[in-house]
């Protein structure tokens, strides 16, 4: 028994982390004043119009392990998964047509930048086919993801403009450790598809979350999940992180690009989750029930 018991120990543990890990977090989405947009929201729905870019890559077939390369990210919210009010329902652009000062009152947008290699590249001589896998370069400042709120509601698709000239409300790091992004691409069309699962936080000095936006997100961990497509279609753009003529949008951090000959444009629509672990709740769990474990041995009979 005794040794059952002491096998018992590092299984609970096992567990208590694996209910930490897929903690939920729910919080509330406001407008910076103290106005209710969602409660009890565990995700955010990006537009399926979002778009990404891969700076330099001359082609989608030419995917060598070992290749650097720029992405850049931008879309707008669509949606919550969370209790909405009328407020948001009414009044949130969930599109990006680029009319500002439009019907609608408010949006809210997200941006990235990620510094990429290719982890690893196999080709596929039967189907025709380039498969990679990609990894992040661990660099203080390189892979940074920012949410802004915005009551212009003026990002447009088509020209890049209008994402990043609002108020950023979240400023975080993309944890370089964990990262799983892999794209397929055609060698005879070109055409692709791929996936990417990324975690962001607080991890670098400066990265915040502004509690009269995102009211109760602390020590948290922003999940992106997205699916990439090439050809863009309805994502096609012509600049990233260009803010607008009356604001220029954050150059600091999101530097303005324009899309040159041999850039990648592609279509992301992803969505961001967030988790917080608590560690301490569920680990108490594990050892209550060990406890109950040994209180048993304790009242066993003897034999």
């Amino acid at each position: 028994m005794k040794n059952s018991f002491r096998k018992l120990i590092p299984v609970a543990a096992a567990l208590g982390l694996v209910f930490a890990a897929s903690s939920a977090q729910a919080f509330t989405l406001q407008n910076g004043a103290g106005v209710d947009f969602a409660t009890d929201v565990t995700s955010l729905d990006w537009n399926s119009t979002g778009s990404g870019i891969a700076k330099n890559v001359a082609s989608g077939t030419k995917l060598t392990q070992g290749t650097k390369f720029d992405f850049l990210y931008q879309a707008n919210l669509s949606g919550v998964n969370g209790d909405t009010t009328g407020a948001f329902r009414a009044n949130l652009d969930s599109n990006a047509n680029g009319k500002a000062q439009d019907k609608y009152a408010f949006e809210f947008t997200i941006v990235a930048k990620l510094s990429e290699y290719v982890r690893t590249s196999s080709v596929d001589t039967v189907n025709k086919t380039v498969s990679a896998t990609f990894g992040l370069e661990n660099k203080v400042g390189a892979n940074k993801v920012a949410i802004f709120y915005d009551t212009k509601a003026n990002a447009f698709t088509s020209t890049g403009t209008g994402f990043d000239d609002g108020i950023m409300v979240a400023l975080l790091t993309v944890d370089p450790t964990y990262t799983l992004s892999t794209f397929t691409t055609s060698t005879i069309t070109g055409n692709g598809l791929g996936s990417t699962k990324m975690k962001a936080s607080v991890l670098e000095k400066g990265d915040f979350i502004d509690q009269k936006y995102l009211v109760g997100l602390h020590d948290v961990v922003f999940n992106y999940d997205s699916n990439l497509n090439l050809p863009a279609g309805d994502s096609i753009t012509s600049s990233f992180h260009t803010g607008t003529v009356a604001s220029p949008g954050n150059t600091t951090l999101f530097p303005g690009y324009n899309v040159k000959s041999g850039d990648l444009v592609f279509k992301v629509d992803g969505a961001t989750s967030v988790n917080v672990p608590e560690p301490t709740s569920i680990m108490l769990l594990g050892m209550g029930m060990l406890g109950l474990v040994g209180a048993k041995r304790r009242k066993a009979p003897k034999a």
